[in-house]
This record gives C-alpha cells, structure tokens and sequence, in this order.
C-alpha cells in the first residue's frame, strides 16, 4: 500500500446525520507533521473550506503541536532544575510496625509506631 493508498483510506468517507463529510481526524496528526503527500494534505486543507468542524479540529490540533514544540524548546530555569535534582536524590523511608494487646476487661489495644528516616544522596 502506498503513503497516498493510506491517506486516502485515513481520510475516507463516513456518514454521519448530516450526510456524507470527510472523515480527516486519522491522518490531520500526519498531514501537520508533514509526513503526507502534498497533494494529499492540500486535499484535506480544501475540505476544512466547506467543512467547519474539521477546520475547527485542524486549528486545534496545529496550535496544540505548536505549543508543544514552543514547550520542549524552553529551557527550565536554573534555580526549578536544581529543585528537581534535589528532590529526586532526597530518599525517605517510613517504617511502620503495629502491636496489638488485651487488657484484663477484654478490650482490645491496637498500637501503631512509624518511623521516617530521610537521606539526601551526594550530587553526582
């Protein structure tokens, strides 16, 4: 099957209560990440002309990756990343252990004691 045999069936048509629109929600991710054939992706960019909803879908998902791709570029500050390297070398261990007695009237007693031991590894 070609990459133009499989955006045709990613894009083929259903029928929905208004009739018969063009289905582009399963190859609209390809068609923004450039991985269609042009003529395929000026296709679907015609059909969101007529076609609010998946217009609508186009602009949404291609202000998503944007924002993706403006995310992934930063850069976290420097004070945020020094935060996060501490808190993943900080090690806390909480152990607890239970004891249970009877008292002469037959009541039951249920003592629970924890202990929390936390360490802070060494930068690597």
């Amino acid at each position: 099957m070609t990459q133009d045999d499989r955006a045709m069936r990613e894009t083929s048509t259903r029928e929905t209560t208004t009739g018969s629109t063009r289905d582009m929600s399963f190859g609209l991710e390809e068609a923004l990440d450039g991985e269609l054939p042009r003529e395929t992706v000026e296709r679907m960019r015609r059909h969101t002309d007529d076609c609010p909803e998946c217009a609508d879908e186009w602009e949404r998902l291609r202000r998503l990756k944007e924002l993706v791709r403006r995310s992934c570029a930063d850069r976290a500050p420097s004070d945020l990343r020094a935060r996060i390297a501490d808190t993943c070398r900080t090690i806390t261990v909480t152990t607890t252990s239970t004891s249970t007695t009877t008292g002469a009237d037959g009541s039951t007693v249920r003592v629970t004691r924890s202990t929390t031991t936390r360490r802070t590894l060494p930068p690597a």
